[in-house]
């Protein structure tokens, strides 16, 4: 009789006999080792020409071009002019009557979600005497507005030609990279008066590193030429033109190490006889790749060894870690099982994995034109092991049933029930051969 429950001196919970790790490399310590929470630590955000000193010039006056900044009828002081106390030129925003007066630009690394703070000098001026004495004594209005904040209107100081030192606005970024938009909210007075803007500034409070995000849904990749939004297909093919046309960098606080949801490798074994089995079981575990760009815009260049993307990647990761990035990873082991009667047996294994979020960055881009690629890539990580238990318990309902059926037969339609005859001995002409 086959025996098909446990023994009564062994306990009926699920256990883990064996739980041992595989080194997808070697272990140490790194940068990326430890996984990071949050990001809460304010940092300062660059602002490309936050002092308006670029392009150079010799005159206060109109002009077409303000490096790092959209703009709207621009007209810059000179310091003479503007006679901020650093001794800075300024931007007029002059009034806005039929066309907007503004100056806009993208915030370049801030993230979605981060709480931004932008900050300031103001003033009330233009060339010599064109602002009247209403216009003094009223202040000039304009706005500010970051993506997902609110506009808020800001006056410069009543009665005064002073400058007004590190006014500040707030708000929380609801893309990547959000553009702030300085704008003329006076429609009076004279054309050539209004606000003065300087020595503008920018830091951010990160928001949390969100790890909950699925290896098989990454974030869509964002690409952007200066301040407009291009195509990420247009960013990455500018990046592949040549081994050094862009640099990967990562970014640290979003990037970290993790452990990926276990799964069963292999089959299950089921031991449905009275005695222990003992055997050795080949497991074969591996990882790959994941990343946004061929997830989200089918382009496959970053795990393509011959494009110069994946150098780029390689490459600025390798700045970042200790070891190199694994875009897939086989270890071939074999486990010794020891089984009880009436007990299952089988393997699980918890991958050690990465995820790296960074931007490629074009190299020798004017700013106006710099081309920004933000990707997000996911591997299996050397810096952690992979885990793999060993585990055996009970048998579930449906193998219990397993083990109790009947084995393959079949029936004697004549004489079921009669003695067997003879034996197998004898020769072939004996009755009782078959």
């Amino acid at each position: 009789m086959t025996r098909t429950g446990r023994s009564h001196r062994r306990p009926s919970t699920t256990r883990t006999a064996t739980a041992f790790v595989t080194l997808a490399g070697t272990l140490l310590a790194g940068p990326l080792l430890a996984p990071q929470a949050s990001a809460v630590s304010v940092r300062q955000v660059p602002v490309v020409n936050g002092d308006f000193s670029a392009p150079n010039f010799t005159a206060s006056g109109s002009g077409d071009k303000l490096t790092g900044w959209i703009v709207a009828y621009p007209y810059r002081l000179l310091p003479a002019d503007a006679r901020h106390p650093d001794g800075l030129p300024a931007v007029l925003l002059r009034n806005k009557r039929a066309t907007d007066q503004s100056v806009s630009q993208r915030l370049r690394g801030v993230r979605s979600g981060a709480q931004v703070t932008v900050t300031f000098d103001d003033s009330t001026g233009g060339l010599k005497s064109a602002c009247s004495k209403d216009q003094i004594a009223g202040g000039q209005p304009y706005t500010l507005q970051g993506s997902g904040g609110t506009r808020q209107t800001f006056t410069t100081d009543p009665g005064s030609t002073d400058w007004h030192r590190d006014r500040t606005y707030t708000f929380t970024a609801n893309e990547n990279e959000p553009l702030i938009t300085f704008a003329s909210a006076q429609t009076r007075g004279s054309w050539d008066c209004g606000p003065l803007l300087a020595k503008v500034r920018a830091t951010d409070v990160p928001p949390p590193v969100d790890q909950t995000i699925d290896k098989n849904a990454l974030p869509a990749p964002e690409a952007f030429e200066g301040n407009e939004r291009i195509n990420p297909r247009t960013a990455a093919d500018h990046c592949a033109n040549s081994r050094n046309t862009c640099t990967f960098t990562v970014d640290g606080p979003y990037s970290y190490t993790y452990y990926d949801k276990a799964r069963v490798v292999g089959e299950a074994y089921l031991n449905c006889t009275r005695n222990t089995v003992n055997h050795d079981r080949p497991v074969r575990f591996t990882g790959g790749s994941y990343d946004s760009l061929s997830q989200r815009e089918d382009i496959d260049r970053l795990s393509n060894s011959k494009d110069n993307l994946h150098q780029q990647f390689t490459r600025g990761f390798a700045k970042s870690s200790p070891e190199p990035w694994h875009w897939d990873t086989a270890t071939n082991r074999t486990i010794h099982e020891t089984i009880e009667a009436g007990e299952a047996s089988w393997i699980e294994g918890q991958a050690g994995r990465q995820r790296v979020d960074g931007w490629f960055v074009g190299e020798g881009d004017a700013p106006d034109k710099q081309i920004r690629l933000h990707v997000v890539a996911d591997g299996p990580s050397a810096l952690v092991p992979d885990r793999v238990y060993q585990r055996t318990g009970p048998f579930t309902a449906a193998e219990k049933s397993r083990c109790r059926s009947d084995r393959p037969t079949a029936a004697t339609p004549v004489d079921a029930g009669a003695p067997a005859i003879g034996t197998d001995r004898g020769s072939k002409a004996d009755n009782g051969s078959p």
